[in-house]
């Protein structure tokens, strides 16, 4: 299948087959399981799921992929669909029993990890293969950052194995990572104040490195005691005490 890669899609394609089989044995997909694969690119994962179940929607911004895959998999009960995943309305996604996959584009990866966990979509856990830099500020070690309390608010978050430039073509210049994502319900009732968590989040570490106390000047106009030290910086904060920020925010409004 002769196919022009395009680097302003981001398109760099996993070609080792050893990786292939270890992403797949680390999807949980059973024969039950409906699948959405996100950016299924040359069809390399997309033969190995379909090996696992045949209830796979596959989602490709490429249209010349999209026709190539389509004849390919034709004798197989896939659908793909020529769309960008980021324009696609999420709420309309109510399959059961699903995972979602992909090899996702580096430039959109955390656009698409945060979108789906912003939304009200119901799926058993997420496989993506990411730059490994992007996987570690998603679950930063010994540190907070704007991106992991936000994925903490929302999911269990695991790195499961790194992927070597070489196992791609075209190669990158970077190490990517196989992460799991998977929802958990421990914040639920503060769904409803999401907006405004986030919003704190966004001035907290508009200066990451500089105290806590400058974010907060701009939040409250008195100073609340917390239960923490306000000459902290936002990174060495934990989910909890953005959450006190949150209470004491709300109980001046």
């Amino acid at each position: 299948m002769a196919i022009l890669h395009k680097k302003s899609l981001g398109q760099n394609f996993l070609k080792d087959n050893l990786f292939l089989e270890r992403i797949i044995n680390s999807s949980g997909i059973e024969n039950s399981k409906n699948v959405i694969e996100i950016g299924p690119g040359d069809g390399a994962l997309t033969e190995y799921i379909l090996e696992k179940t045949q209830n796979l929607t596959a989602y490709e911004i490429d249209k010349g992929l999209v026709d190539l895959l389509s004849k390919k998999f034709e004798k197989h009960n896939v659908s793909f669909i020529n769309k960008d995943f980021l324009e696609i309305d999420l709420s309309q996604i109510n399959e059961s029993s699903l995972i979602i996959m992909g090899n996702l584009p580096y430039n959109i990866s955390s656009q698409i990890i945060l979108n789906i966990l912003e939304s009200d979509i119901e799926y058993e856990h997420c496989i993506f293969l990411i730059q490994k830099e992007l996987a570690y500020r998603f679950q930063p070690k010994n540190k907070s950052s704007k991106i992991s309390l936000i994925a903490e608010f929302f999911c269990d978050f695991e790195i499961l194995f790194d992927i070597p430039p070489e196992a791609f073509y075209p190669t990158p210049k970077v190490t990517s990572s196989l992460v799991k994502v998977k929802k958990h319900s421990r914040y639920n009732e503060k769904r409803k104040n999401y907006i405004a968590f986030k919003r704190i989040l966004s001035l907290c570490f508009a200066n990451p490195r500089k105290k806590i106390s400058n974010p907060l000047k701009n939040i409250f106009d008195v100073m609340p005691k917390f239960s923490f030290d306000i000459n902290c910086r936002p990174e060495e904060l934990e989910i909890h005490n953005y959450f006190e920020i949150l209470s004491k925010y709300e109980d001046q409004i």
